[in-house]
């Protein structure tokens, strides 16, 4: 039962992120084409995806850990810090979060308005290269995973602003990179909406670039900072609760009794 809470976390957050990063684009789109109003532009669309991503991470944060991308549930199994079943369960979690949400988005924004921005995948820029895209997303998702490690995998970390911390590099990324390959920084991101719109073209660049950004991401963090750490079973934090199990633990193991509840 645990587990599968876990994974409803990660679909339902997964499901903010893609309907709320895609729905942004075809509302966009609906003001300028279609109702003729001033849009919210690029800054406006690269801001709600960041917001949503920190939206769904508090609320999947203290069930799942809050990773709503496959890019980290990945690179937390190659980093020992999640077991293969765990880490599939996540990954299914998320891609059937994130396609539900885009045919939710198909079956109810306007159909030119979805259509012209192709449900609001995103897209490779005139003049750029598969290789050079890719890149971008290697190094845009580089940093979102680097932060997520600093700011929930490590102990150490400030775990209490993480979710405004990783939307904010959802930001800062997109504002580099939206307008070369839409920074999507997560292939859920990519393949929901993708599906929807049946635009499956160039799809390397939004699956394997983020990937291979969140394995280095994560695997230098683990180099360079927690070398000499323990790691963590799962991808959720150890609440007070269980914090405090452990202390009794080490008491009963030295011999020290734990206080009485009168003391």
């Amino acid at each position: 039962m645990q587990a599968f809470r876990r994974y409803l976390a990660e679909f339902i957050g997964t499901f903010i992120v893609v309907f709320i990063a895609a729905g942004a684009i075809v509302a966009d789109v609906f003001l300028t084409r279609t109702r003729l109003f001033d849009s919210f532009g690029p800054l406006g669309i690269i801001t709600a995806y960041g917001l949503a991503v920190a939206v769904a991470m508090l609320v999947a944060m203290p069930v799942s850990g809050a990773h709503l991308n496959p890019v980290i549930s990945i690179s937390a199994y190659v980093a020992r810090r999640l077991s293969l079943s765990e880490a599939a369960g996540y990954v299914l979690a998320q891609v059937a979060g994130g396609i539900v949400a885009a045919f939710l988005l198909r079956a109810m924004m306007p159909k030119n308005a979805f259509d012209f921005v192709s449900g609001g995948v995103p897209g490779l820029a005139t003049g750029i290269k598969v290789v050079q895209a890719a890149a971008i997303e290697v190094v845009l998702t580089f940093f979102l995973t680097f932060t997520f490690w600093a700011v929930l995998i490590d102990e150490r970390g400030p775990r209490a602003v993480a979710p405004f911390a990783v939307g904010l590099v959802i930001i800062v990324g997109g504002l580099a990179g939206f307008a070369f390959t839409g920074a999507a920084m997560n292939p859920v991101r990519w393949l929901g909406p993708a599906l929807a719109s049946v635009h499956l073209s160039n799809w390397l660049i939004w699956t394997v670039g983020p990937l291979l950004g969140g394995l280095l991401g994560s695997l230098v963090y683990e180099a360079l900072f927690l070398s000499e750490s323990p790691a963590m079973p799962s991808g959720t934090a150890s609440g007070p609760d269980e914090e405090e199990e452990e202390e009794e633990e080490e008491g009963e193991e030295e011999g020290v009794e734990p206080p009485s509840p009168e003391a």
